[in-house]
This record gives structure tokens, C-alpha cells and sequence, in this order.
């Protein structure tokens, strides 16, 4: 990490008078030209395309992309390059660094606060495609998170956030699935009868809730419920500089989520939830949106799907957004970048498909279309795109849930208590913001 941050540091002035160049020539060179009101390209045009998608959504961008690749008229091609996402930002900020970046990549919304200061991605308002894309019908919330200094970053794709999935069979055997409808009542009581109810009346060896006690995904718990607390959902000043936590709702929050461990509503030692979970051995599941394009085609699993109930004072999850945004050239193709903006406007009104994987279009067309609501289970949650929460933008965020995942860790496996981590926790930021 040191040494990534050494060489950006480095090189970031580079790029930014890279970018600056390129935005002073415009697209003047782009080699394209206008036929009644239409550009074509005066020849084909090879993009690259990288995502970090090497799971079960990874069959869908491909389908994607092989159906552009043959039904675009304007000559381009894309070649797109799965990644595995555990370490896809170290690559693709190495690849940027070193003069090797795709021409589009798929970036989450929580990087730009990173990567667009760094000078990683170049803004597409000077291009002619930009200029032409209908921002407003896309999800204002993710446009926020990518214009930066009024400028447009990338086309946004999706939302994505974390829900509940359950075992209809252990539900019922538990009598908690009636007609169809879940049974819980509201508030910290009624999630904690819900789940001490699976754990009395289903066998012993099946987990009422699933969350690793490694990764992210608890963090994802005690951030959304955190969120849900009026007052709750800030890690810093309002200048960036310090930490400023609310204590007490981080604190309520935390301490819940220590005692479903504790109680071992979620049960100890669990490394993929996700396994548990296809294989019956957990009757609710705490995991993202885009399980369920992988869940759906399993034929033995009855399964349903539900947002995080409304534990505290407003609804709420935590979530992020794929976009697709434009790595930076010192030598920038300005044709390349044209082609590159066309095929992302694209991607991102097939929407209806791309929603098969789970996810939730950030088009509102593709939102709307019938396409999209003929779509099985993604009714039942789709409506909490309104309250994801995301995580503060912030450069130094992604060093900060890494730290406060090993803060989690510490307690789930016994080596620090709640109140330990909550006494260490602004002083933790603190010490990353100084760094």
C-alpha cells in the first residue's frame, strides 16, 4: 500500500497535465464524421473494456458485449477483460499508472472521491457523446457521486446493495412465512424474535442469519443500521480533515450487531456465507443484489428476497454503483475516447439486461421498461434503491473499511470488545486521514 501510494504520488502531476492537454485540443482529431445528423466512424475503432466481474454476472456483461460488438454500425469493437474483483483496483491502477489502462473500465462510485483526484479518469463533457447523453434519466444519486468540479466521470450502470435472502422451507417449518409475507414486526425486538425464532424451531446446525466473521460484510451490517439512526451515517468533519462520529448511534448500532454474534444468531466461524446458504445450512442470508442472478438458477433452492427491514429511524442499506468510467492517457486517442463513451451510453440502456445479474439499472428507461418488471424477485427489493446508504466520498475511504473490517474481525473473534473498537474508532480515522 505505501508503495502504490509512492508511486501515485509520483506520477499524479503527470497525469493531471496530461488530462489538462488533452482537454485544451478538444476533440478536434476525433476521426469520425456527420452524415445526416449521425457520426460514423471513418474506421473501425478497438476499445478496451475491463470490469471486475468473474462471477455469475460476468456471463451477462459478456452477452452484452458480444451483441454490441455485432449490432453497432459505427465500427467499434470492444475486448473486454474479466477480473477477478478481490484485486481489480490494485491492477487497474497499476495498469493506469504505468501507461497500460483500458480505454473504459467499470469503476465503483465510492472511487471517484480517489481516482478522479489522482488524475486516474478524464472527464467526457468535451466529447460529442458526452455532450448528448441525457443525464437526467439516470439515477441523480449516482450522477452526484461521479460529477466532480461540474464534470461528468462516467456513464452510470447500476445500483447495487446488500438484502436479506431467505429458505422459504425454514421459514415455514418455523412458522414465519405465511401467505407468502414474512412475519416480523418492527424494531430491534422483532428482527431479534425473527431470528431467535428460526434458531428454536429449525435444526441446530442451520444458521438463523449468515455474515462471515472475515471480509467486508459486517462492516456492510453495522454501516446500514448505523445509517438507519437519525444522526447516524458520518465518519468525518465537513471539511474531510477529522473524524466526527456519532458515538451514541454508532454505538447502539454496534452493539446489536455484537450481540446477534454473541447470542450466535449468527453463528461463529462462517467464511462463505454464501455456501451456507445454497446448500440449506443458513435460513437468512445478509449479502448483495448480485447473488441473486446466481441463485435463481439453482432448482432446488426456494428462496426469497427481502431489503434490510427498518430496525431504527429510517430505512436504510448500504450500497454503492457501477459506472463506467474513462481511464487516462497521456496520449489520448480521441477517437478511442469517443468510441468509448458511445459503447458505455449504450451498456447503460440495456439496463433490463444487465438487471438479470441482480442489479438495479440506473436508466430510468431501462428502470421503467416491461423488460425489467417481467424480471423475477427484483420487485421485491428493487424499490430500496431510495434508500441505499453509501459510504462517505472520501479519498482515504477504502483505507478506512479495511482498517475498521479488521476492528470487526477483532470482536467476532473474540480479541477486543464493542466498546473496545468504539473507543478506538475515531482515533483509528484519525490516524489514517493524518497518514
Amino acid at each position: 500500500m505505501h508503495f502504490y501510494r509512492m508511486v501515485v504520488v509520483k506520477i499524479a502531476a503527470f497525469l493531471i497535465a496530461s488530462i489538462c492537454t488533452v482537454l485544451a485540443a478538444g476533440c478536434a482529431n476525433t476521426p469520425v464524421e456527420k452524415t445526416d445528423g449521425e457520426q460514423k466512424s471513418t474506421g473501425p475503432v478497438t476499445i478496451e473494456f475491463w470490469t471486475p466481474f468473474s462471477g455469475g454476472d460476468s456471463s451477462y456483461m459478456n452477452e452484452l458485449v458480444q451483441r454490441y460488438n455485432k449490432e453497432n454500425k459505427d465500427g467499434i469493437k470492444v475486448v473486454m477483460k474479466n477480473n477477478k474483483s478481490d484485486d481489480y483496483y490494485i491492477k487497474l491502477s497499476t495498469a493506469i499508472v504505468t501507461e497500460e489502462g483500458p480505454d473504459v473500465a467499470v469503476v465503483h462510485a465510492s472511487k471517484f472521491a480517489q481516482y478522479v483526484p489522482a488524475g486516474f479518469l478524464m472527464p467526457i463533457d468535451a466529447t460529442d457523446a458526452g455532450t448528448h447523453i441525457p443525464w437526467d434519466q439516470f439515477n441523480p444519486d449516482i450522477v452526484e457521486r461521479t460529477v466532480i468540479g461540474e464534470r461528468h466521470y462516467a456513464v452510470p450502470l447500476d445500483t447495487h446493495f446488500t438484502v436479506l435472502y431467505y429458505n422459504k422451507t425454514w421459514l415455514k417449518e418455523a412458522g414465519l412465512l405465511q401467505d407468502g409475507k414474512v412475519m416480523m414486526d418492527p424494531g430491534e425486538d422483532g428482527f431479534l424474535h425473527f431470528l431467535t425464532a428460526l434458531r428454536d424451531r429449525i435444526p441446530q446446525d442451520v444458521a438463523p442469519l449468515a455474515v462471515p466473521d472475515v471480509r467486508i460484510d459486517s462492516l456492510w451490517l453495522w454501516w446500514s443500521l448505523y445509517a438507519q439512526i437519525d444522526g447516524g451515517g458520518g465518519l468525518y468533519s465537513v471539511d474531510g480533515h477529522k473524524a466526527r462520529v456519532n458515538m451514541e448511534a454508532a454505538a447502539k448500532a454496534l452493539h446489536f450487531v455484537a450481540s446477534l454474534y454473541e447470542s450466535k444468531l449468527i453463528p461463529p466461524d462462517i467464511s462463505d456465507a454464501g455456501s451456507c446458504f445454497i446448500s440449506g445450512k443458513a435460513a437468512v442470508l445478509w449479502s448483495g443484489t448480485w447473488s441473486i442472478g446466481s441463485f435463481e438458477k439453482l432448482d432446488d433452492l426456494d428462496f426469497g428476497v427481502m431489503p434490510l427491514p427498518q430496525i431504527y429511524d429510517r430505512p436504510g442499506t448500504w450500497g454503492d454503483a457501477h459506472t463506467l468510467a474513462f481511464p487516462s492517457h497521456s496520449d489520448t486517442d480521441p477517437g478511442k475516447v469517443e468510441a468509448a463513451v458511445r459503447f458505455a451510453e449504450w451498456l447503460a440502456d440495456q439496463g433490463q439486461v444487465w438487471a438479470q445479474a441482480g442489479h438495479i439499472p440506473a436508466e430510468r428507461n431501462a428502470l421503467n421498461s416491461a423488460a425489467f418488471k417481467a424480471l423475477p424477485y427484483r420487485s421485491d427489493y428493487a424499490d430500496a434503491e431510495e434508500d441505499v446508504r453509501y459510504f462517505p466520498s472520501h479519498p482515504k475511504q477504502g483505507e478506512i473499511n479495511d482498517a475498521l473490517v479488521g476492528e470487526l474481525e477483532k470482536i467476532w473473534h473474540g480479541q477486543q470488545t464493542a466498546d473496545d473498537m468504539l473507543k478506538r474508532l475515531e482515533p483509528l480515522i484519525d490516524s489514517i486521514l493524518g497518514e
